[in-house]
């Protein structure tokens, strides 16, 4: 056995939870790998410290109390504290928002194309070209940079 599969199983080694065949396994990597064998001895210290700790009871009428104050803090919870916690809420507030960025999307990059209006009308497939768009637009950083450079504007 791996030490990956061996260590979530050092829980129910303790608490005696496991088949005679994986205890066996377990038994057996314990021997060949201490770094195991000190998370073993580290959780069963743990075990017997809270094993032998003194039981106390609860107050009479604690399970009551206890019930009653959630139900008070459940009432006084706001209208709006509804939706905030409600997944459906949050899942069309996200759908909300994702159509705002693609309608964004699609006003901005139209006002990007109407000044340029070509000779003929495009086909859908020239549409999604970005033939459209220059590479460096002179009055952009890119644009400034070419001019300076003397580099040529490659389409």
């Amino acid at each position: 056995m791996k030490c990956s599969t061996v260590k979530p199983m050092i829980s129910r080694y303790v608490d005696q939870d496991l088949d005679p065949d994986e205890k066996k396994a377990f038994e057996l990597h314990l021997r060949e790998c201490p770094g195991c064998e000190e998370a073993l001895a580290g959780q069963m210290a743990v075990h017997h410290l809270f094993s032998s700790t003194e039981r106390f009871e609860a107050p009479y009428g604690l399970a009551t109390r206890v019930m009653a104050r959630i139900e008070e803090n459940e009432k006084r919870t706001p209208f709006w504290g509804f939706f905030t916690l409600q997944p459906t809420f949050l899942r069309a507030v996200e759908i909300a928002f994702a159509l705002m960025v693609v309608f964004i999307g699609m006003v901005s990059g139209n006002l990007l194309v109407a000044g340029r209006t070509p000779e003929r009308p495009l086909t859908v497939q020239e549409s999604f070209s970005l033939d459209l768009f220059q590479a460096t637009p002179p009055d952009s950083i890119g644009g400034v940079y070419v001019k300076l450079t003397g580099a040529s504007d490659e389409r």
